[in-house]
């Protein structure tokens, strides 16, 4: 047997320590590209992130924002007109008439700068089908507003319950559309943002095995940091998520009282007149509106007025059941829903109460206020089958209710606000 001579295995051995340390360097090289992958990926993934949650918090919140601003302010600006048309008195007129072109000025903010901003084919088309019907619109408020201070009263009625509200609750469903497409885009992009967290997670714990197998060390400190990088985007998962159910709180629900605004109002009378038709219930739509209301703001300030509003909201809470909805639609306006209410007694009786409640005297601050409203009311199904059938009546109701308090004579048709 030939054995090899100590040169022979010196050089072997050489040889095979040069194999050992390129095979060392060449599995440190591939450790250290993977290294650079995975803190890449690591980094373009938490920056994707970063970006797609920027996005969804200041963009989709502005148009929200926008949305809900125009939508008040189209409501302000009909109740301005129709309150125009309601008056008699000349100097009141031309005090509506100015509130009238302030919320117009604010109409036409919100929607030059929600069309600034950008648009995807959705929204654009929203915007383009609410162009064609703000013309329309605007041609008829001149027209009543025309008709109203050349003292054609009636006729201007006539022409608002004829033509102009049809528009407005069209008006109204556009930006009730655009308000939801806007909160399903967020629940969208959470929902993606939460599938590429989870994605980058299961990567990152795979990249992070194979380091681990070719070096403990460097595995371990990439671990860590993996694990810091997934502490971060779960803490940011998390303010995302508390930031869209923030927004979409404040899309829903009045931010002076916290009773439900006009949207969830609408979406929840729907709701329950599904539900009245289904089990054969009587349902109850109740106006309330305070009298006298802009003296309180003109005379104490609109804190006191704002604490005044509050104090109403929480005595028709409590008036009522906790299944029941209790909204405000914007400034002195209130509306509640109670379904399965009993007959006709008891309906007067429920309406009394409200009227009981809301006109105990409220302290504020040291003033004595004693506030008064007037209510109106419609039942389901003998004041009407359809949303907008119980809604006309109950406002009709009220403004009956607000006349004849005030002493004045009857106006026709009453007008809704």
């Amino acid at each position: 047997m030939h054995l090899p001579s100590s040169p022979q295995v010196a050089n072997l051995t050489r040889r095979a320590s040069r194999r050992f340390l390129v095979l060392i360097g060449m599995g440190f090289g591939v450790l250290i590209v993977l290294m650079a992958l995975f803190t890449v990926h690591a980094i373009w993934r938490v920056s994707a992130l970063e970006d797609k949650m920027r996005h969804i918090v200041e963009e989709r919140n502005r148009k929200i924002q926008l949305a809900s601003d125009l939508q008040e302010a189209s409501h302000n600006r009909h109740s301005a007109l129709v309150y125009q048309v309601l008056s008699t008195d000349q100097f009141e007129r031309d005090e509506h008439f100015q509130h009238y072109i302030k919320w117009g000025y604010r109409v036409g903010k919100a929607r030059r700068e929600l069309k600034q901003m950008p648009l995807d084919a959705f929204e654009r088309t929203r915007i383009d089908e609410q162009d064609a019907l703000v013309v329309r619109i605007v041609e008829l408020h001149e027209s009543i507003s025309d008709l109203a201070a050349r003292g054609q009263l009636q006729a201007a009625r006539d022409l608002i319950e004829r033509e102009l509200r049809p528009l407005n609750l069209r008006m109204t469903d556009f930006t009730e559309r655009l308000l939801r497409y806007e909160r399903d885009q967020i629940s969208s992009a959470l929902a993606a943002a939460r599938h590429d967290a989870r994605s980058a997670r299961s990567v990152s714990i795979a990249l992070g095995g194979s380091l681990l197998a070719l070096g403990l060390l460097i595995a371990l400190v990439t671990g860590r940091q993996l694990l810091r990088y997934a502490r971060t985007t779960c803490a940011q998962m998390q303010q995302l998520e508390s930031i869209g159910h923030e927004l979409e709180h404040r899309a829903t629900h009045d931010p002076l009282t916290g009773l439900a605004n006009r949207v969830l109002f609408y979406e929840r009378l729907r709701q329950d007149l599904e539900r009245a038709r289904q089990d054969g219930l009587e349902l109850m739509v109740v106006y309330v509106d305070l009298d006298d209301f802009k003296p309180v703001n003109d005379r104490h300030g609109h804190a006191v007025g704002d604490a005044l509003l509050k104090r109403v909201g929480e005595r028709l809470t409590h008036a009522v059941r906790s299944t029941d909805t209790v909204a405000r639609l914007g400034g002195d306006e209130f509306a509640l829903i109670l379904c399965g209410v009993g007959g006709a007694e008891e309906q007067r009786r429920l309406c009394r109460k409200l009227e009981e409640e809301v006109g105990r005297p409220v302290d504020i601050e040291g003033l004595t206020l004693v506030p008064r409203c007037s209510i109106g009311h419609a039942i389901y199904p003998e004041d009407g089958r359809q949303l907008e059938a119980l809604l006309n009546a109950a406002d009709a109701k009220m403004y009956q209710a607000k006349r004849e308090r005030k002493g004045g004579p009857p106006l026709g048709h009453p007008l809704p606000a």
